[in-house]
């Protein structure tokens, strides 16, 4: 891999444009510019991705934004790295600590959006990996992200779509689009499935 000056800025363009990551041969320490400017850039896609959201969107939290491309940038490079302690691996993918609702869910989703995938080749590389559960723990918690996976659905919370519409649609539209059978189990899905349908809902979806 050549050497680049702006590698986690680098990682998210490309993540965010051709859907790809970037691997590096150790594991580099994000910059204060890099970090700004990829907020930068994680602004300006979130306000296109808002052109075609449902009613009154969520304004961009640049908070929820940073931490899930620092969150998916760095456990994408902890795919070649395995020496880390578990100590070490909370430390360097932290919890959300910030004020946590739609905004939140949605900006960090630009990001967050490609976690399942890059969890999937680490559960395939090796399912013992010390980093699986505390990714889990992020994607049970941005549940919205993570819509089609194979998650364990036994503690996600659907209290943060009762309280935007905006994100409530969407979460639905996901569920629908991807085809997430598992995903409409609980009750309270199952009735915004029923709203949404009526008495089309075996037309648009056969299986529920």
């Amino acid at each position: 891999m050549s050497k680049t000056k702006t590698p986690f800025l680098d990682t998210i363009y490309h993540l965010r444009t051709i859907e790809q990551v970037i691997l590096y041969d150790k594991i580099i320490v994000i910059s204060k510019e890099e970090e700004n400017e990829a907020v930068l850039f994680l602004e300006t896609e979130y306000e296109k991705e808002i052109l075609e959201y449902p009613g009154t969107t969520p304004g961009f939290n640049t908070q929820a934004a940073l931490w899930a491309a620092k969150t998916v940038y760095l456990a994408a490079q902890l795919l070649l790295h395995r020496e880390h302690k578990i100590s070490e691996l909370d430390a360097i993918l932290p919890d959300y600590e910030k004020e946590f609702d739609a905004s939140a869910v949605l900006s960090a989703d630009l990001c967050l959006r490609f976690l399942p995938q890059i969890l999937d080749e680490i559960r395939r590389i090796d399912p013992e990996d010390l980093i699986i559960p505390i990714l889990e723990k992020h994607l049970s918690r941005f549940h919205y992200s993570a819509i089609g996976s194979d998650l364990n659905l036994e503690n996600i919370r659907f209290d943060i779509l009762q309280a935007n519409d905006c994100l409530l649609q969407l979460y639905i539209d996901r569920i629908v689009h991807r085809r997430a059978i598992r995903w409409t189990q609980s009750d309270f899905i199952k009735k915004q499935l029923e709203i949404g349908f009526g008495d089309y809902q075996k037309l648009f979806w056969a299986e529920l």
